[in-house]
């Protein structure tokens, strides 16, 4: 089957009703329009090609929808090849992203990140301090779905109080990653977040994200609620 029947079928697979909860939550973009084509059916298609002649679809399919580059972004994650060329796509890929869904969805797909840890670990360094907002806020998922670890845990932490960027996505991302990072290792993010350089919108977010989690007990959800700034904007 070719790469225009394979994407005329994955077109086809639009909901009208579900593009419009799309293009309210996720914010399209000038270049990519979304279509409403649901995570399940983008994942399903992804495994179909990643299992046929995926490259020749990825060479030849441009990127009209923001589905289509979520499509591309997930095939990459599930394509069986070499470390190098695994880590030359993602290079190429990632400067492609413009909304959160896109995002998200591809860096925690990353399996190679638990594979292959370190090469990961030093791609993403550089792009915390991308002046370009999801380049940053990319960086910042792959280190909240695959490095709040024994061996990464204050590194992560240290990285995400540099962070410069004021974008909202990344702010949301640092705060995201900073309720991770208490979830499972909660005295040492207790102590950051009682000394830390963030600004006082991302201190809030991160706040109210680790009192929202179920997995905090209300004992510590307490404390962390009276650290809240009550001069924040």
């Amino acid at each position: 089957m070719g790469s225009e029947e394979i994407r005329a079928r994955f077109l086809a697979n639009a909901d009208p009703a579900y593009r419009e909860f799309s293009r309210r939550t996720v914010v399209p973009s000038a270049e990519h329009e979304v279509i409403g084509i649901r995570m399940p059916v983008i994942r399903e298609f992804a495994k179909e090609i990643a299992e046929g002649d995926w490259r020749h679809y990825l060479n030849e399919t441009k990127d009209e929808y923001s589905e289509d580059l979520l499509l591309r972004g997930i095939i990459i994650t599930h394509t069986g090849m070499d470390l190098s060329e695994k880590l030359r796509m993602m290079y190429e890929f990632i400067p492609l992203i413009d909304n959160w869904a896109v995002c998200d969805s591809f860096c925690l797909s990353l399996k190679v990140a638990k594979k292959d840890k370190g090469a990961v670990w030093n791609m993403m360094l550089p792009l915390l301090d991308s002046e370009h907002e999801f380049r940053v806020r990319s960086a910042v998922v792959v280190m909240l779905g695959h490095f709040i670890d024994e061996t990464h845990i204050d590194d992560v932490i240290s990285y995400m109080d540099r962070i410069k960027h004021t974008g909202y996505y990344v702010r949301m991302a640092v705060a995201w990653c900073l309720s991770v990072c208490f979830i499972k290792f909660p005295e040492r993010t207790m102590r950051y977040l009682e000394n830390n350089s963030l600004d006082d919108r991302t201190f809030n977010k991160t706040v109210s994200k680790i009192t929202d989690s179920f997995r905090v007990d209300e004992a510590l959800k307490e404390k962390v609620r009276g650290m809240r700034r009550r001069k924040a904007a």
